[in-house]
């Protein structure tokens, strides 16, 4: 879907409120003001999760335009019938909206629509996403319209994706800061300028590195999939954050990472074989398959078989699902 010139001049106004606003209540309410003016909604609500296990935190939710009366009673005894979660949007589309009508085509008919989404919410007309950055689940973001107002089009879809990364970004740095990530003592940080320049590594970062220079640590950026650095024998998990808008540059925090005995610990519970679970916590350290066969001193085309069947038994599609199957770190309401 192309946008157009003033479109994007919209979008990039957006981001910077996204980034500036000073907690995360305040960035979605002005993100609704704005999303008000610029695609026309009636109403939204943000529900964040716990970035560790994905699992929604309720108690922690923002309204705009709506009741909270009608999000009680959404939670109590219309959740199940919401055709994102009975279609498993939620979980196998992080920062992708869909519409509510293409998901469920005769949503006027049910009981959803004509018992709940028109008469207690006031709305019809659904889009919604998981906001998900770096591998780590931060909420679920739920857009609306009424009935009267038609459904959104594909271009303002196409602008909402544009934006989602960036809303989760926002409050992934934040929760970041708030949890005390950047002070754990078992965390590397390195602190860069705009440039990329060293300007502060702690002890913990300086023995993950070793000999290698910083700037072999991946950058996760804006993803939705975990980021790992790998030296040697020791893994690690890479998140970043800002030092501040208006001075550019970056903390890059590094969190060991379990070792391959623990990932074979953790795939105990799964019903796989000895060697199915040698593959996956080798895939889960981030090795390519070529590496997983050399080894294990199998060929990649057994790789490849060993994966498939893994992912079988897994109920998975992709490597990335793997991590967050078997440790939570972004699998939505798994509970794992």
């Amino acid at each position: 879907m192309a946008l157009s010139g003033k479109d994007y001049e919209k979008i990039l106004e957006t981001i910077d409120i996204v980034y500036s606003a000073p907690d995360t209540g305040e960035m979605f309410r002005a993100l609704c003001r704005q999303l008000h003016k610029f695609i026309g909604i009636y109403s939204a609500i943000f529900i964040p999760a716990n970035p560790k296990t994905g699992e929604l935190l309720f108690g922690g939710y923002q309204i705009y335009n709506n009741s909270e009366g009608a999000l009680l009673t959404y939670l109590a005894h219309y959740a199940p019938q919401d055709p994102f979660a009975s279609c498993g949007w939620f979980k196998d589309h992080p920062n992708e909206v869909a519409r509510n009508t293409d998901l469920m085509p005769k949503l006027a008919n049910t009981e959803f629509a004509c018992d709940f989404l028109m008469p207690m919410a006031s709305v019809f007309y659904v889009i919604a996403a998981t906001l998900s950055v770096q591998g780590d689940t931060v909420g679920v973001l739920g857009i609306h319209r009424q009935k009267r107002d038609g459904n959104f089009s594909r271009r303002e879809k196409a602008i909402v994706n544009i934006l989602l990364p960036h809303v989760a970004k926002s409050i992934h740095n934040r929760e970041l800061a708030r949890d005390g990530t950047l002070l754990r003592e078992t965390h590397g940080v390195i602190m860069t300028d705009e440039g990329g320049g060293l300007l502060f590594i702690n002890n913990a970062a300086k023995e993950a590195l070793g000999e290698r220079a910083a700037a072999t640590v991946p950058d996760p950026g804006l993803g939705s999939r975990a980021a790992f650095f790998r030296n040697g024998s020791r893994a690690y998990r890479v998140r970043t954050v800002p030092i501040s808008k208006k001075k550019g540059g970056k903390f890059i925090v590094l969190e060991p990472h379990p070792s391959g005995q623990k990932f074979t610990e953790k795939l105990e519970s799964f019903r796989l074989s000895g060697r199915e679970k040698e593959v996956a916590a080798l895939v889960i350290q981030g090795h390519s398959n070529r590496e997983v066969a050399e080894q294990l001193f199998i060929s990649e085309m057994t790789v490849k078989d060993h994966l498939k069947s893994i992912f079988g038994k897994l109920d998975i599609r992709r490597r990335g699902e793997l991590v967050s199957r078997v440790f939570g770190f972004s699998a939505l309401g798994n509970g794992n």
